[in-house]
């Protein structure tokens, strides 16, 4: 059997930071000199992940979609271990998914776990080198693979990044800021202290054939307690091994 792999991700930080719609019509954005500050908040924070070496969080994610006309919500849950340059594992679970990603020596592994079917493919790369190869090469898109790059300035380019105050997200303070790329408008919550965190974020699309609202929850460990031995895939009993088709 073959994989066919586009896995549809709610929650690629690509998409967090791909396209756009409308900024919160209920916020007012702060000063213009606030405008500046909102830019220099979105890069400290994509700064600070990009220099942590060993990390882990937690992504509650709701996806909200427009399909013909009728307003689809899916749930899912994301358990992510990142250790760089070369290992990270995401556990994903939702109302029928329960799909699994592995990067560890090399070898980049995902299951589906509730029907036990499994690819591998040998990359010799790092975390970035493997997130890019399997996207341009397989089609491969891993959920929340923007949080996994050490340098997310690549996937994110706003014109404009506007600053709306400070919001309490789950008992701890966060800088409010949002910016539109594209048919997107992303929206997050950047915890307000020297370890700037996404705690929150909501992606709204409207582009003409996708349009929905992706809202997400996030909890970190930054000092986890984990081993290597989360990283290396083994194959369940009864799993079946299936081949990768590239992408056309």
């Amino acid at each position: 059997m073959i994989l066919v792999k586009k896995a549809v991700t709610v929650l690629s930080l690509s998409l967090l930071l791909a396209s756009g719609s409308l900024y919160a019509e209920t916020n007012t954005p702060m000063t213009q000199a606030a405008q500046i500050d909102a830019s220099a908040l979105l890069k400290k924070s994509y700064t600070y992940l990009g220099s942590l070496n060993k990390y882990a969080f937690k992504a509650s994610v709701t996806n909200s979609v427009d399909v013909d006309g009728e307003d689809v919500v899916m749930k899912r849950v994301a358990d992510v271990k990142v250790k760089r340059p070369d290992q990270f594992r995401i556990d994903s679970k939702g109302e029928n998914f329960n799909r699994s990603s592995y990067l560890s020596n090399g070898v980049f592994t995902m299951i589906d776990n509730n029907e036990k079917y499994y690819a591998s493919v040998k990359t010799n790369k790092g975390i970035d080198g493997t997130l890019d190869m399997i996207n341009k090469k397989l089609g491969i898109v891993i959920p929340l693979s923007t949080l996994l790059h050490s340098d997310m300035a690549k996937f994110i380019h706003p014109k404009k990044v506007q600053y709306f105050g400070t919001r309490m997200v789950s008992g701890v303070e966060c800088n409010y800021i949002a910016f539109r790329q594209r048919t997107t408008v992303v929206h997050l919550w950047i915890e307000n202290s020297d370890t700037p965190l996404v705690r929150s974020a909501k992606i709204v699309t409207d582009a003409k054939n996708d349009r929905g609202t992706t809202d997400m929850v996030l909890t970190w460990d930054t000092h986890p307690g984990f081993s290597d031995s989360v990283f290396v895939f083994k194959a369940p009993k009864g799993a079946s091994h299936i081949s990768i088709r590239p992408a056309k």
